[in-house]
């Protein structure tokens, strides 16, 4: 099955993110036709307007997608499917992944003998320079994390950028070296695009104690 992570809004607001839902996309055919899943995540409660969102794969086919709303809680939201298309969980706060509401990276990086090594990546902030009072924080100190158990809890593997950072990716090459793809200012102001290579050795085993 290809699976696509999609939402849907009715764009209104100077920034384009009006009342939206999360849904996802999907082919069980190579992607000759595609077909479109049950909403995921209602613009509901204290999930308002879900919007840019990954998904990736636990170990026993079940999917997880992992989502950005403008929630005041600023933290990633999280819900379940068995099949990535139907009957998604109720979703919740995931505690220990921090969000000024900006788009992350999620990525399943498979392990020789290890169970599968999760990555993810997003600005690691939850202030403002001006003070103000407001959900969103400024985009800043692009973290990476990982995870040995699926997401159940996560660490801190390294900052990539301190200072202004914002979106971005992530993939994993055939050696194990992780690239993260960001965005993030020059001194001059100037917007840029970053590829950051990780070894794969920073990151400890899963068997490693105290890690």
């Amino acid at each position: 099955r290809l699976l696509a992570p999609i939402w849907l809004g009715l764009g209104s607001g100077a920034s384009g993110h009006g009342s939206s839902v999360n849904a996802t996309i999907y082919s069980d055919n190579g992607g000759r036709t595609w077909h479109v899943g049950e909403i995921a995540v209602p613009d509901k409660g204290d999930f308002p307007s879900p919007n840019e969102s990954t998904v990736i794969e636990r170990a026993d086919g079940s999917v997880i997608m992992n989502f950005r709303c403008t929630s005041a809680h600023d933290r990633r939201g999280i819900t379940t499917s068995r099949d990535g298309v139907s009957n998604w969980s109720a979703p919740h706060f995931d505690e220990a992944l921090v969000d000024p509401i900006c788009a992350a990276g999620l990525v399943r990086a498979p392990q020789k003998k290890d169970p599968p090594l999760w990555l993810f990546s997003n600005p690691n902030n939850l202030t403002r320079a001006d003070k103000k009072d407001l959900p969103n924080k400024d985009r800043r100190n692009l973290t990476l994390r990982y995870s040995h158990d699926e997401g159940a809890t996560w660490t801190i593997a390294r900052v990539l950028e301190p200072g202004t950072s914002a979106y971005s990716d992530l993939a994993v090459l055939e050696d194990g070296t992780i690239l993260c793809h960001y965005e993030t200012r020059r001194p001059d102001g100037v917007n840029v695009l970053r590829l950051a290579r990780i070894p794969r050795e920073i990151i400890p085993a899963a068997n490693t104690k105290n890690r």
